[in-house]
């Protein structure tokens, strides 16, 4: 409990220093991209909570503009959106995956590091799923025996 608590908190506090990436898509690329329509537009539909659409408009710029600057930033943008809070579809596992096709395509990028982070908090968070589901399980598994040994105990 208390590390699923301690990841918690590392995730919140991730998350609040995602807050300048969605205040960057929401305030139209301050870092120079608002002449690329393309962004534009997977922004806009980020903005309007179109999840999945917007994936696929940042993979579709990845896509074509692997190996750029532009493509690191849609790739980012593919994981961050995949992660992000607020997408009731959210996939930790893919986001992980391309955080990780992010890190092996640009590993040098300014973002690398914030790929890092991401990463390591994800792989976290994947694995203490895995050791939730496998408790779930247990406690499952615990209850039948005990159910089981209750009615011997009464038959008795």
């Amino acid at each position: 409990m208390r590390r699923l608590f301690l990841l918690l908190l590392l995730l919140m506090c991730c998350l609040g220093g995602c807050a300048s990436i969605q205040a960057r898509i929401q305030g139209g690329h301050q870092e120079g991209h608002g002449q690329d329509a393309a962004f534009d537009s997977a922004d806009r539909l980020f903005n309007e909570k179109k999840y999945n659409e917007a994936i696929t408009a940042y993979n579709k710029i990845a896509q074509e503009s692997a190996g750029s600057e532009r493509g690191a930033r849609a790739l980012y943008d593919v994981a961050f959106t995949h992660a992000f809070y607020d997408n009731p579809r959210r996939d930790y596992a893919q986001a992980l995956q391309k955080f990780d096709e992010f890190l092996l395509a640009y590993p040098d990028n300014a973002k690398a590091d914030k790929a890092r982070n991401w990463r390591h908090i994800l792989g976290m968070v994947l694995e203490l799923k895995k050791e939730n589901e496998h408790l779930s399980r247990s406690i499952e598994q615990l209850k039948k025996i005990d159910i089981m040994h209750e009615e011997q105990r009464k038959g008795k």
